[in-house]
Parts: structure tokens; sequence; C-alpha cells
């Protein structure tokens, strides 16, 4: 009787490179799950070179650096973390664009009495209750707005998660900042040639 024995070769799913980084469902390193040998991740298709760094983790301290985001093209500082979220949710980041591109907006309306919105609404000071019992040295004073108070009058500025947990969108607050800005200018414009007519203020010279 003659045994026939048959070798199905499977292509590899797992590789070790011989500088430690490990290669997820890739023979190389150009794209799959690649992990580095010094702990990060990097997430490649096979049709792109570059890569998205992401780490995910769980925090033990309100100050710990969460979904790093690094910079390696900076070739003055290679790895520069150009974002991180910190275990308490503060948000850091280098950049601040944001898309604001005309062509990507519709029924666009003019901003009106921006100045009376904004008197419903009280600047202060805070400091957030889940670092109350920190050290003094680890206790961060903030400052914002209620986002209660601002839902009452300017509504498309605040949102909420499934806890019912409200957020506050700044952005929006910058907005109704340069309209009201704008309407004390044009009330100060009025007032001055209001009083430069009836001869209690000298014309303005240019």
């Amino acid at each position: 009787m003659a045994v026939v024995l048959l070798a199905i070769v499977a292509p590899a799913q797992i590789k070790v490179h011989d500088d430690g980084q490990i290669s997820l469902g890739s023979l190389d390193k150009t794209y799959g799950v690649q992990v580095r040998s010094d702990g990060y991740t990097t997430f490649r298709t096979q049709y792109s070179t570059s890569g998205s760094w992401a780490t995910l983790s769980y925090s033990r301290h309100n100050f710990q650096k969460h979904w790093i985001v690094a910079n390696l093209a900076d070739t003055n500082n290679p790895g520069l973390h150009t974002f991180f979220v910190q275990g308490n949710g503060h948000i850091y980041s280098r950049g601040n664009w944001i898309d604001s591109d005309s062509n990507d907006q519709s029924d666009c309306l003019n901003i009106e009495n921006a100045g009376n919105t904004l008197d419903s609404i009280h600047g202060f000071s805070y400091t957030p209750t889940e670092e109350i019992g920190e050290s003094k040295s680890g206790t961060h004073r903030q400052i914002g707005v209620s986002a209660q108070e601002l839902e009452k009058v300017l509504p498309e500025a605040v949102a909420s998660d499934e806890s019912g947990v409200l957020y506050v969108d700044y952005k929006a607050l910058t907005a109704y900042l340069i309209e009201a800005v704008k309407e004390q200018r044009r009330e100060m414009e009025l007032m001055r040639k209001t009083l430069e007519e009836h001869g209690l203020l000298e014309p303005e010279k240019h």
C-alpha cells in the first residue's frame, strides 16, 4: 500500500523581522498591521506607504497620554507627538486648522444681534469635578462657559453624548465674538458722528 502525504502550504499570517518588528497579514512591511519593536502600531494598506499610528490603552492616571499621533515627516523632531488625548479627556494638538471653506458651506445666514446673545452667557474659571482629589500640582483650573446656559440661547453650539453629558463647540462662539465686536464698532462710529454734528467732539482727522 502506498501512502501519499500531501502538504498544504498556507500564506504566512505572522512574521517576526530581524529588527523585532512584527507583521500581521503581510510578509513584509509594506502593508497590513505592523507592530514595531518600540511598541508603536501602524495600519498600512497595500496601495499606500503612509502609515497612521494608533495606540489603544486604558488610563490609570488623568494625565497619561493616549491615542498618540507622531509626525515622522518632521526631520528636526522625528516622532514628535503632534496630537494626543490624555486620560482625563484633554486634547492637545500642534495644529488648529479647521475646514471652513465656503465651498463646503450652504444655506449661510448672517449672525444677528450677536451682542445680545453673548450677554446671556457668562465666562468663568472652574475646577473639573473629576480632578477634585488630585494632588495640588496636578489640579488644573480651566476657563469656559456653562453648556446648559449656552444651550438656551445658542443650541447649535451644544451637543450631548449617550450619557447626557453636554459639550460646547467653542468655535461657534468665535463667530459670535467677531460679529459682536463689529456691532460695537458700528455703534461707536454712530455715536462719534452724532457728537461731531452737535459740536461736542472735534471731527476725526484723516
